[in-house]
């Protein structure tokens, strides 16, 4: 899990939930808007997409666990730059971030 130190809130809690298919579209526009700070949670479709090399160009990412036990994905087979959060990191996110945009 991760805690909240790990993670600092600053401008935008970007919600990834689109599908892995998608990212290419999704990318630029993402990359446009991105600022220090932002953070990336992958969720719902999204986690499927925790592999992406397109992620790798971020510093704050995390993935829910819950979304992981789905996939039937061990926490050891997440990259290493990918934080592994609960649904309690998400909702506190949600309301120190200034902002959220989902993606779909």
């Amino acid at each position: 899990m991760v805690t909240w130190t790990q993670i600092e809130p600053q401008n935008t809690l970007h919600l990834l939930a689109a599908a892995p298919r998608f990212l290419t579209t999704l990318m630029p526009e993402l990359v446009a808007v991105w600022q220090e700070g932002d953070l990336i949670l992958l969720l719902a479709e999204g986690a499927q997409g925790f592999n992406a090399k397109a992620l790798d160009q971020f510093k704050q990412i995390a993935v829910l666990d819950s979304d992981l036990t789905r996939l039937e994905v061990e926490n050891d087979e997440v990259p290493n730059h990918i934080k592994i959060a609960a649904v309690a990191d998400w909702a506190t996110w949600t309301v120190h971030y200034e902002r959220t945009v989902t993606w779909r």
